[in-house]
C-alpha cells in the first residue's frame, strides 16, 4: 500500500510596522489542503480508500484489542505479560468481571468509531468530486465505484466488529457535528444486522467490485466480490444466535465464494503464516503488514506483543492455555504451529540459537506460534514486523458453509465431506516446523481420522473450527454466537488449572460487553448501558 503524508504546514510572519494585506488573508495558505484541494489533487480517492484501509493498524485499538478480546478473553488463551499487574483489565475481560472503564473496551470502541468515521468522509466526498488519478487524467467512473466498494465493504466489517462486542451500538452513516454528539442512541443488534447485510449484498452485486479470480500481485489485500460474500456469510451465521432462519443464507453466501473457485486450501498449513503466506490461494481477506521495510508505519506490534519475555525480547501475552492444547487430537500437526514452548529452539542472524526460555516470569508453559517470528522475519527493533493477520481464510469459509449445512437442515454427508476437506489438508501437513532448529512438541505421524455424517457433526464442526482457527481470534465470537459464552467459561473456571477465569460469567449479562461509560458521558446519556453493567 501507498504511504500518504499530508503536511499542513502554514507560515505567517508578521514583522514590527508591517502587516498582512487582505488578499494576503484571504488567500489559502500554501500546502494547506482543504476539502476543495484535497480533493482536486491526484490520486485522493485512492488516498481516501488508504486512510479507511488503516482502521486495522491501530496498535492498542485494534491489534492488541483483537488479541484480547478474541483469544485471551476466552478458554482458549490467558493474558501473559510481566506480572499480574501489567493490565490487568485484560484479565477482567477472562474473569467475566469486565467494567464500563476497561481499557481494551474503550480502545476497541473509539478505534472502530474512528474507523468509521474515516470510510463516513469518504463515502460523503468522493461521490460528487471531480477526481483525478495519479497522472491527472479524470478518474475512471468503474474504478471510483470499486473504490467505494472497498470503502462500504470496510464499514460493513468494522460495525461488524462492534456488534460482535457490544451488541447493539449507534448507526452512524454520516460526519457528525458537535449537535449530533447528544442526539446519538443505539440501535438494536438487528438493524445493525440490516445495514451490514444491505451494504455487503449491494457490494458483491457491483460488476465494479473487484474479483479475487482476477485479482492482480499488485492488489493482494484489497477487498474483493468474494470477500464480501464470505463476510456476508459470517455475519448471517452471528447473528442467526437470534434468527434461525439466518443460517440457510450463510449457507447460500458461503457457497458462492466455494463455486467462485478463487480460493483454495494450501497444502501446507504452517505455510499460511509463513513470510508469503498473503500470496497462497487460502488468503480471502488478509491484513498485510511490514510488506515494505522502509515504511514503518504499516508494520506490526502483535508479534512482539505476544512473544516471549526474556532474551526473546517480547512482551509476553497471549498463552495458550492447557484446554486449547487439549483439544487436539494425536496427530494433529496444527498444535505444532499454533504452540511454541520452554526449550524450543530458533536460529538466530548471527549463526547461534535463541533458546526460548519462560522461566523468569509468569506464563502457563505456552506462547502463540503463529505470530511468534523467527530473528530473521523481525523489524527493526520489532514493532515493524512482517506479519499477516487473515481475518477471512479458506478453511474459515469452508467450515462456515459446512456448519450452515448442518444448522439448517442440510445434506450430513456434504457438511462432513466439507470439514474432512479441513482435516485431511491438516493430516497431510508437514509434522516439522520449518522455522525452527529443534521443537519439543513432537507430533505423531498418526492420520487425522474422517468425521462421519453420523457422527455428531455440531460437535465436530465446532470442535474443527477450535483447532483449526486456534489463537486467530475466532474463539469469543464463535462462543458467543453459539449462545455458549457464558456456559463455557463457568465451565473452565472449574478446571484446576483454570485459576478461576471465568467463574463470574453471568447470564443475562456477559453475553455482550459493557459501553464505555466515557461514550455514555459524552452523549449526555442518549447512548445506554448493557444490561446489568
Amino acid at each position: 500500500m501507498k504511504k500518504i503524508s499530508f503536511i499542513l504546514l502554514v507560515w505567517c510572519l508578521v514583522f514590527t510596522g508591517t502587516s498582512c494585506s487582505d488578499e494576503f488573508l484571504d488567500r489559502t495558505p500554501p500546502g494547506n489542503l482543504t476539502d476543495e484541494t484535497f480533493y482536486k489533487s491526484p490520486d485522493a480517492a485512492f488516498k481516501s480508500l488508504i486512510t479507511c484501509y488503516r482502521g486495522f493498524y491501530d496498535f492498542w485499538g485494534y491489534e492488541a484489542a483483537r488479541a484480547e478480546l478474541g483469544n485471551m478473553t476466552t478458554d482458549d488463551s490467558d493474558k501473559g505479560g510481566s506480572d499480574a499487574g501489567d493490565r490487568p483489565f485484560v484479565t477482567d475481560l477472562g474473569f467475566g468481571r469486565s467494567i464500563s472503564s476497561n481499557e481494551t473496551l474503550t480502545g476497541y470502541w473509539t478505534a472502530r468509531y474512528n474507523a468509521i468515521g474515516n470510510c463516513n468522509v469518504a463515502l460523503e466526498k468522493l461521490p460528487d468530486a471531480q477526481l483525478i488519478d495519479a497522472t491527472g487524467a479524470p478518474l475512471d467512473a468503474t474504478l471510483k465505484s470499486r473504490y467505494l466498494d472497498e470503502i462500504r465493504f470496510l464499514r460493513a466489517m468494522f460495525y461488524l466488529e462492534l456488534s460482535e462486542v457490544f451488541g447493539g451500538v449507534p448507526l452512524v452513516t454520516k460526519t457528525l457535528t458537535v449537535e449530533d454528539r447528544t442526539k446519538l442512541d443505539r440501535a438494536t443488534s438487528k438493524e445493525i444486522y440490516a445495514f451490514i447485510e444491505a451494504e455487503l449484498t449491494a457490494v458483491a452485486a457491483d460488476p465494479a467490485m473487484l474479483s479475487a479470480t482476477t485479482l492482480q500481485p499488485a492488489e493482494i489485500g484489497r477487498a474483493t466480490r468474494e470477500a464480501s460474500l464470505a463476510l456476508l456469510a459470517r455475519t448471517y451465521l452471528f447473528f442467526a444466535k437470534d434468527d434461525v432462519s439466518l443460517f440457510a443464507k450463510a449457507r447460500d453466501a458461503a457457497k458462492k465464494v466455494i463455486d467462485s473457485k478463487a480460493f483454495a486450501l494450501h497444502p501446507e498449513f504452517q505455510e499460511i503464516f509463513l513470510e508469503n503466506g498473503y500470496k497462497t490461494k487460502e488468503a480471502v481477506f488478509s491484513i498485510i503488514m511490514g510488506d515494505d521495510p522502509a515504511i514503518p508505519i504499516i508494520g506490526s506490534t502483535t508479534p512482539v506483543y505476544c512473544s516471549p519475555r526474556g532474551a526473546t525480547g517480547g512482551w509476553g501475552f497471549d498463552l495458550p492455555t492447557r484446554n486449547l492444547v487439549e483439544e487436539f487430537e494425536e496427530g494433529d500437526p496444527r498444535l505444532l504451529f499454533s504452540v511454541i514452548q520452554q526449550g524450543d529452539v530458533f536460529p538466530k542472524l548471527n549463526g547461534t540459537s535463541e533458546v526460548l526460555d519462560l522461566s523468569t516470569y509468569p506464563n502457563n508453559g505456552y506462547h502463540n506460534r503463529k505470530v511468534y517470528l523467527p530473528e530473521s522475519r523481525r523489524g527493526q527493533g520489532w514493532g515493524n514486523d512482517a506479519w499477516t493477520y487473515h481475518p477471512i481464510r479458506y478453511a474459515d469459509v469452508l467450515l462456515m458453509y459446512a456448519e450452515a449445512l448442518i444448522e439448517s437442515g442440510g445434506d450430513k454427508a456434504e457438511a462432513a465431506s466439507y470439514i474432512n476437506q479441513v482435516r485431511q489438508r491438516a493430516s497431510n501437513s508437514t509434522r516439522k516446523d520449518v522455522e525452527a532448529t529443534s521443537r519439543v512438541l513432537k507430533i505423531a505421524q498418526k492420520p487425522l481420522a474422517d468425521v462421519k455424517a453420523t457422527d455428531d457433526l455440531r460437535k465436530a464442526v465446532r470442535h474443527e473450527r477450535r483447532v483449526e482457527l486456534a489463537l486467530e481470534y475466532h474463539r469469543l465470537f464463535d462462543l458467543i454466537r453459539w449462545n455458549s459464552l457464558v456456559e463455557t467459561m463457568k465451565s473452565y473456571s472449574l478446571k484446576p488449572f483454570s485459576n478461576g477465569k471465568g467463574a463470574n460469567f453471568t447470564a443475562g449479562k456477559n453475553e455482550v460487553f459493557p459501553v464505555p461509560q466515557v461514550e455514555i458521558d459524552r452523549s449526555g446519556g442518549s447512548i445506554t448501558q448493557n444490561p446489568n453493567y
